[in-house]
Order: C-alpha cells, then sequence, then structure tokens
C-alpha cells in the first residue's frame, strides 16, 4: 500500500462522524459511536461544568451584603414537571426565609436540613448571583457558639463551585471523554489500514 493510498486520520474520523465508514463492515454504525460519543463528550462535558459553575457567580463578601442572623433550615421537595427538584429553606428568628438550592448547598448546610425537628442555628451567608441566587452559608454554628462547619472548608467549596474547570470536578468527564477518542482512534486506525480503495468497498468484516 503506497501512502497516497492511505486514509488520513481527518477523513478517517468524518466517515465514522458521518456514519458512512463502511470499510469497518456491517457493525461500522455501531462502531461510529465511539466517535459521536467523543465528540459530543468533548463539547457538552465543559458546557455542563460551565452552566453549572453559573450557580455560585456574583460578588463575594464584601462586596456582597452579609446575612448574619439565627434560624432554622429546613429541606423542602418541589417538583418541576415529574423531577422532583430538592431545596433547603432558611427561615429567621424575623421570619424573612432564604432558599438554597440542594446542587450548591454544602455538606454542612444539607445536613441541618435534614434535622427533625429542625434545629436553631446561628449563620452568616450572602446571596449568590448578586442577591438572585441561593443563600450560602460561610459560618454556621450552634447558638452556643460551637462551629458547625469549617469555614475555610464553606469558602473553598464556593470557590470550587465557581471555577467550571476545577480538576477534580473534571475527573470523570475527562476519563470519559479519553475512553471515547480511544476507541474511536482505534476503529479509525482500522480505517486508515484498510486504504482508500478497500474502504470504499467495505473490506472489513
Amino acid at each position: 500500500m503506497t501512502a497516497k493510498e492511505k486514509m488520513s486520520w481527518f477523513t478517517a474520523f468524518y466517515q465514522m462522524w458521518g456514519g458512512k465508514a463502511v470499510g469497518l463492515g456491517k457493525n461500522h454504525r455501531a462502531k461510529s459511536v465511539w466517535m459521536i460519543a467523543a465528540v459530543i463528550l468533548s463539547i457538552l462535558g465543559p458546557l455542563f461544568q460551565i452552566m453549572h459553575s453559573q450557580n455560585y457567580s456574583g460578588a463575594l463578601p464584601p462586596e456582597a451584603p452579609m446575612i448574619k442572623t439565627t434560624g432554622t433550615f429546613i429541606r423542602y421537595i418541589g417538583h418541576a414537571g415529574l423531577k422532583e427538584v430538592p431545596y433547603i429553606v432558611f427561615t429567621t428568628d424575623s421570619g424573612i426565609t432564604y432558599r438554597t438550592e440542594d446542587i450548591v448547598a454544602p455538606g454542612a448546610l444539607s445536613d441541618l436540613g435534614d434535622k427533625k425537628p429542625p434545629v436553631k442555628v446561628y449563620a452568616e451567608g450572602f446571596l449568590l448571583n448578586n442577591g438572585a441566587g441561593s443563600f450560602y452559608p460561610l459560618y454556621l454554628a450552634t447558638l452556643s457558639g460551637v462551629p458547625l462547619a469549617s469555614s475555610d472548608k464553606l469558602m473553598a467549596q464556593l470557590l470550587i463551585g465557581r471555577d467550571p474547570f476545577y480538576y477534580k470536578k473534571m475527573e470523570f468527564i475527562l476519563l470519559m471523554v479519553v475512553i471515547s477518542w480511544a476507541g474511536a482512534a482505534y476503529y479509525a486506525c482500522q480505517l486508515r489500514s484498510l486504504g482508500l480503495e478497500k474502504n470504499r468497498r467495505g473490506g472489513c468484516d
């Protein structure tokens, strides 16, 4: 086989993307799914992380006003269509309520939301998305002043949530992307080894 006859990587990937890699045999469409999955995961994975990080966006204290008060956290279950959407409501002693979406609630706040009966605590925090988002705690303590969570840890979780490309959040997505591209490259390599003429005839069973 001459170098001229050998299919380029681009052509191999392009044929797999279009479901036209007949050189891979009768199951060529199933094998081409690796290529489709690789492209979709490479695009949607980071996009999903960017969208998720928007839940934590907005000004931070001291620019964002702090809320310092006592009250109780209670978890509720809402619905978006048929999907259950859990959230936590912080009701202050003065009757003001603040909502925290479950997706952004740190572990300590989530635990408080599950307490039955609810436990009154002292909380300091602020509203995400420049006042239009969830209440996020930066300090949680009992009424006697015993911390219920590390303030440093709460802030660290907040900063991680704001960073769409924090490596630990991307580990699973990156693994899936690498596996998908490896599968796509494996079958693309098979296409290239067949050469252009054999691939046109469907030369791999």
